[in-house]
């Protein structure tokens, strides 16, 4: 039992260690927090947990090694792609940013869009693959050598417990704040958050189009 939790532990702060770096879905749990409120943060996270739990049964099935040059350039011209109308459309909603400082808006939760940005914000990340092939991995297989079945099940519950723990609180935060944010100061925090995603989306193709001239 003692073994088990250490595991849990273990697989806790290195899931924590990737969730705390600012990245997209940090930004989007955070402009969505502010347009619709505490809900955000954990309905975004579901989607995450959804892309992870596809790479866990990949893992499980060996097909850990199929992250080729090949399929990274893709997966940055996709991810580019992404972000960069990501960005547009964040900028488009600040049109309506008197609406986000009101508690009115709390009560048009989509959570299937929040679910679907979660999913997307992680399934078109390079950064968010290269973790999970040098950490991840590596801590599910010693989680699963260690103690079989039960440690791989206790790597699963302090993985996600870490993501939801981090992501619920930056939600919560942004929450509660947005109580002292005039509606500029939340255009601005959108604005800086599409810039970020935008700035980003433009990186991973810059990347795949020289990937694709060497």
């Amino acid at each position: 039992m003692f073994d088990l939790l250490v595991l849990a532990v273990l697989s806790f702060f290195a899931a924590l260690s990737g969730a705390i770096v600012p990245g997209p879905v940090f930004v989007v749990v955070v402009s969505e927090s502010l347009k619709k409120g505490a809900k955000s943060g954990p309905l975004i996270v579901f989607g995450h947990l959804l892309i992870e739990a596809l790479i866990i049964v990949a893992v499980l099935l060996g097909l850990d090694t199929l992250m080729n040059s090949t399929q990274t350039t893709i997966i940055n011209y996709v991810g580019g792609t992404v972000f960069l109308l990501m960005g547009l459309f964040l900028i488009n909603t600040t049109k309506n940013v008197k609406n986000y400082v009101s508690s009115e808006s709390k009560s048009n939760l989509a959570s299937h869009g929040l679910i679907m940005a979660g999913l997307l914000t992680s399934a078109s990340n390079p950064q968010f693959f290269l973790w999970w092939l040098t950490t991840g991995i590596p801590t599910a297989a010693i989680a699963l050598s260690s103690a079989g079945a039960a440690g791989f099940i206790a790597f699963i519950i302090g993985h996600a417990t870490a993501d939801l723990f981090w992501f619920c609180f930056i939600s919560w935060s942004v929450e509660k704040g947005k109580n002292y944010l005039n509606p500029k100061a939340v255009k601005t925090i959108l604005i800086g958050s599409a810039i970020f995603l935008m700035f980003f989306g433009s990186y991973l193709l810059l990347s795949a189009i020289c990937q694709n001239l060497r």
